[in-house]
C-alpha cells in the first residue's frame, strides 16, 4: 500500500509500522515546526455507526491525560472518513527495542516500571485503563525516560464490532485472563500486562509461548506462572513470588494498583519502596542512588538489598495440580514427549506356561430389545469465539465439544488444536483473506460402561429408549460447519 503525502496538514516522511488495527506514520507538522507521529485507524471501523461519536469521546478523554509519562496527543482528525490522531514522536526506541539487545538488571526495571506505574495510576484514577500494555506500546525519550503510548485504543477498536466481530483487541501475549475471556475488566488487568512485561524485561523471553495466538491465550487462562528462577536462577527469589503476584489468574489476588507493584519492585532492587504515592504526578519521583538516566542503563549496580523481605503470598490456584498424588496400586507409565505426536507403547507379559486363549460366547446372553423408532445422534456444535488478525495473517478461533472429532475439508485453510477451556476444545483456524473453511465435527455415541454388554456386537445400546440401535452410518453424529476468515490489511 503506497504511503500518502499528506494526511491533513501533515507532511508524511516515513511508515513506522503496521499492525492490524492501525498503521503509524513519522510526519511533519509545518506549522509548529515539529516531527509528530500519527496513527491512522482503518476505515472499517466506521462500519459500526457508533464508532465515530465513541471515538469522539474516548480519543478526548486520552488526549487530556497529561502526564509525564503518558505520550502526549496533539491533535485528532479524518482524512477521508478515516480517523487520525497526532501523537509526539518519541526518538528513543520501544522498550521491545530494549528487550532484543539483552536482558535487563532487576535495578533497571525498577527504575522504569516506577515511571510507567505512575503513568497508570494516574489514567486508572481518570477512569482510563490502557488495555493492550506491551513493550511496542512504552517508548523513550532522547534522555532514555519512558513513556506510555497507545492509551485507550484497544477500547476505540473493540467498539469497531463490524471489523472484530465479538472478538477481543489486544495483544495475545500480555493479555489478562478476564480481558481473554471477554469478561469485564478493570485497572487490575493493566497490573497483569505490567507483570507481564517485568518476566520479559528480566528474562529476554515472554512467559508463554505455542504455535498459535490463541494457543497464547489458552494458557494464559489456564497455566501456571512459569518459574522465572529455571531461566535465571541468579535474581533475588523474591521476584518470582512478585511476578506470580502481578500474573495472578484471580485479580483480586494481585497487586491492588500498578503503584503498590512498583513499590515491591523498589523493595526487591534498592531496599526500600521509593516515593512513589497516588498524588506522584511526575515522570522523575524519588531517583535512587546510582540511578542514571542514559537510555536502558545496562549493567548499574544498585543498592545492597536491605534486611527487610517481601513475603508475597503465591497464589494456590494450581496446587492440587502440581500435588503429587500418591496411588493405592502401583502405576505403569509411559512419558511421551510434548512436541511429537502419541505414540503407541505396548508391553509384552510373556508366560511361564503355554496359555491358549478361546473366545467364547455364551448362547444364554440376554440382549436388550431392538429399538422400534429411528434413533437421532446427538450432534455437536462448533462455536466461532474469535477473530483477529496477526503479522497480517487472519485467524479464527473455534470451539467444539470436548471428544469430538473434527477433520478439516479445504485444503488451502489450517487448523490447530490449542487446548482446553471450560469443557471445550479450542482450535485456531487460519488461511488467506475471506477463505471459507468447511469443517466437519463429529461426536460418537456415549455408552455408559454398565451397559457395554447389552447389545450385540452389530448394536448400539441407546439410554433412552433402553434398547438396541443399529451401528449408526458414518456420518451419523457429524456437522459440517462453514468458517469464513476476516480480512486483514
Amino acid at each position: 500500500m503506497a504511503i500518502p503525502e499528506k494526511i491533513g496538514r501533515y507532511i508524511i516522511k516515513s511508515e513506522l509500522g503496521r499492525g492490524g488495527m492501525a498503521t503509524v506514520y513519522r510526519a511533519h507538522d509545518p506549522s509548529v515546526d515539529r516531527e509528530v507521529a500519527i496513527k491512522v485507524l482503518p476505515r472499517e471501523m466506521l462500519h459500526d455507526p457508533q464508532f465515530r461519536s465513541r471515538f469522539e469521546r474516548e480519543i478526548k478523554m486520552v488526549a487530556a491525560l497529561e502526564h509525564p509519562s503518558i505520550v502526549p496527543i496533539y491533535d485528532v482528525g479524518d482524512e477521508d472518513g478515516q480517523p487520525y490522531f497526532v501523537m509526539r514522536y518519541m526518538t528513543g526506541g520501544s522498550l521491545s527495542d530494549g528487550i532484543e539487545k539483552g536482558k535487563f538488571s532487576v535495578q533497571d526495571t525498577a527504575r522504569i516500571i516506577e515511571k510507567i506505574a505512575k503513568g497508570l495510576a494516574y489514567s486508572h484514577r481518570k477512569g482510563i485503563i490502557h488495555r493492550d500494555l506491551k513493550p511496542d506500546n512504552i517508548l523513550f525519550d532522547d534522555n532514555g525516560d519512558p513513556f506510555i503510548s497507545d492509551f485507550g485504543v484497544a477500547k476505540l477498536t473493540e467498539s469497531g464490532g463490524g471489523l472484530t466481530g465479538s472478538g477481543v483487541i489486544g495483544t495475545p501475549a500480555y493479555m489478562s485472563p478476564e480481558q481473554a475471556q471477554g469478561n469485564e475488566i478493570d485497572s487490575r488487568s493493566d497490573v497483569y500486562g505490567l507483570g507481564v512485561i517485568i518476566y520479559q524485561m528480566l528474562s529476554g523471553q515472554r512467559p508463554y509461548s505455542a504455535d498459535t495466538p490463541m494457543g497464547v491465550v489458552v494458557k494464559h487462562i489456564t497455566e501456571p506462572v512459569p518459574e522465572i528462577l529455571n531461566l535465571i536462577p541468579n535474581l533475588p527469589h523474591e521476584v518470582d513470588a512478585l511476578i506470580k503476584t502481578a500474573m495472578a489468574k484471580d485479580r483480586n489476588q494481585r497487586y491492588a494498583t500498578t503503584i503498590d507493584l512498583a513499590k515491591a519492585l523498589n523493595l526487591i532492587a534498592f531496599g526500600h519502596e521509593g516515593d512513589i504515592t497516588f498524588n506522584t504526578n511526575t515522570g522523575i519521583g524519588h531517583k535512587a542512588a546510582g540511578a542514571s538516566t542514559t537510555q536502558f542503563g545496562r549493567g548499574k549496580t544498585g543498592l545492597i538489598i536491605a534486611g527487610i523481605v517481601l513475603l508475597v503470598a503465591v497464589v494456590g490456584f494450581f496446587l492440587l495440580r502440581n500435588q503429587l498424588l500418591v496411588p493405592d496400586q502401583p502405576t505403569l507409565t509411559a512419558t511421551l514427549p510434548a512436541t511429537e505426536e502419541p505414540t503407541l507403547v505396548t508391553f509384552t507379559v510373556e508366560p511361564t506356561e503355554e496359555v491358549v486363549l478361546t473366545p467364547t460366547l455364551d448362547a444364554s446372553a440376554a440382549f436388550a430389545p431392538a429399538c422400534t423408532q429411528d434413533i437421532d445422534f446427538p450432534k455437536p456444535d462448533l462455536r466461532i469465539t474469535d477473530y483477529f488478525c496477526q503479522t497480517r495473517i487472519p485467524y479464527a478461533s473455534v470451539t467444539i465439544p470436548e471428544g469430538a472429532s473434527y477433520e478439516l475439508q479445504t485444503a488451502a485453510a489450517n487448523c490447530t488444536y490449542a487446548g482446553i477451556n471450560k469443557g471445550r476444545q479450542v482450535l485456531t483456524c487460519s488461511g488467506s483473506n475471506f477463505l471459507v473453511i468447511d469443517i466437519k465435527v463429529c461426536t460418537p455415541p456415549l455408552i455408559a460402561e454398565e451397559d457395554l454388554g447389552k447389545c450385540s456386537t452389530d448394536g448400539t445400546y441407546n439410554s433412552e429408549g433402553s434398547c438396541c440401535v443399529a451401528v449408526p452410518q458414518e456420518d451419523a453424529g457429524c456437522i459440517v460447519e462453514q468458517v469464513t476468515l476476516k480480512g486483514c490489511e
